[in-house]
């Protein structure tokens, strides 16, 4: 592992040394297209899904890219089966043209079930979980961006409301460990801030230059019981051409929580007010040591799942402080202008890509514990880059516990 990181901390110094050089030749970071899509686009697109003591069912995926030609996407995901609900968005909406920028986010879940490991950190098994039921998630989150010059500085804030219902806790079987009435209700609000730096040639499909973002989201304690605390995230990645088309991407991220008013950490009164369960039992009892670790440490930015530790489920490593790094050779096979239509997919290819990419990361409630173990994905991919700005994506992961698939629509980083 040290060797890798070694490695990787040299592709990082050959990545801003490449931007160094170029930067002598300002021609190198021009951008290499409009920044701003105009293409129209669609998708329809039905995703079965099947996932062990989860369930089965289908999503059903609507894309609408530059609506009438426009900037403005839309997209929306109709989850059908096992789980039940409605996930929709509606962005690029330009309140100035190419300068203020509104998205709007919507998510409202039915019912779904959801994987929780039995503790915080690294050190969890692939099959030390239950399942929680929920039965009502809502969403809402409206983010104004300020962009200026191509796209190359952003500045961006947003807030996010949020609510979840749970009736009941499952074993991985499905069967019911404890049911809780009236069911465990919990609401949030929070708000974000943040920029991003892009010296890139291109916003969509970089091929060489840096981009730098950060991102400080803050959630206020809903009641006394809760912490006060915010997570700064800072996401560096760097591009060196290989070629004339491909290129080897980089990525560091960092999450941190901050905690500026710790919640209540007695597991007595977590257990019997927030929980209402007896620490007798064993579920109770990590259910309660986790909630008291929220309160105590804060929560960043998790990993697993479609961007970060790929193999793994999503959200699966979570702790008070993150690391990860990722390394990607894209190689663009295809680069021409060509239009399709395929019925329910229409859109203009400008590249197709085959991805090689390994990463690595780690999480922990204690700084100083930061990078005491750490688990490593890699894996393949292929992307077809369209002319209305969305990245069709598939990925194959692979790593100590299986595989895992990704079909997404955009890039990881």
């Amino acid at each position: 592992m040290r060797t890798s990181r070694r490695s990787f901390w040299l592709l990082l110094f050959l990545a801003f040394s490449a931007v160094t050089v170029g930067s002598e030749e300002c021609s190198a970071f021009e951008r290499r297209r409009e920044q701003f899509h105009t293409e129209p686009s669609y998708l329809i697109f039905p995703l079965p899904y099947s996932i062990p003591g989860i369930g089965s069912g289908v999503v059903i995926t609507g894309l609408l890219g530059n609506l009438l030609e426009t900037h403005t996407d839309a997209y929306i995901l109709v989850v059908t089966g096992d789980a039940e609900g409605l996930i929709a968005a509606v962005e690029d909406i330009h309140l100035i043209e190419k300068t203020l920028i509104l998205n709007l986010f919507n998510q409202s879940i039915d019912r779904a079930i959801i994987q929780n490991f039995d503790k915080r950190g690294m050190d969890t098994k692939r099959d030390d979980y239950t399942l929680i039921e929920v039965s009502k998630v809502k969403t809402n989150v409206a983010q104004l961006v300020l962009s200026f010059d191509e796209r190359r500085y952003e500045l961006f804030a947003g807030v996010e409301a949020q609510a979840v219902k749970v009736p009941r806790v499952r074993t991985p079987e499905g069967d019911i460990i404890w049911e809780l009435d009236p069911p465990y209700f919990s609401e949030s609000e929070s708000s974000s801030l943040g920029f991003t730096l892009d010296y890139t040639d291109d916003r969509q499909d970089p091929r060489v230059g840096l981009r730098w973002q950060v991102t400080r989201r803050a959630t206020p304690r809903a009641s006394a019981l809760d912490p006060d605390f915010f997570v700064l995230n800072s996401s560096f990645s760097g591009y060196v051409p290989v070629g004339a088309q491909s290129t080897i991407g980089i990525n560091y991220f960092t999450s941190d929580a901050v905690v500026l008013a710790e919640g209540v950490t007695d597991a007595g009164i977590v257990s019997a007010q927030i929980l209402r369960c007896s620490l007798a039992d064993p579920v109770c009892a990590d259910l309660t040591e986790i909630f008291v670790a929220e309160r105590k440490y804060g929560t960043a930015t998790a990993l697993g799942g479609e961007d970060r530790l790929r193999a793994y489920p999503q959200g699966r490593f979570v702790g008070a402080h993150t690391q990860y790094y990722s390394v990607e050779f894209r190689w663009n096979f295809s680069g021409e202008m060509t239009p399709f239509d395929y019925f329910i997919w229409k859109d203009v290819r400008t590249a197709m890509q085959a991805a090689f990419y390994f990463e690595s990361g780690t999480v922990a409630d204690r700084l100083v514990e930061l990078g005491d173990a750490w688990r490593s994905t890699y894996g393949v991919g292929f992307r077809l880059l369209g002319a209305s700005g969305y990245v069709y994506r598939a990925d194959l992961a692979f790593g100590d516990e299986g595989i895992a698939p990704t079909i997404i629509f955009n890039y990881p980083w």
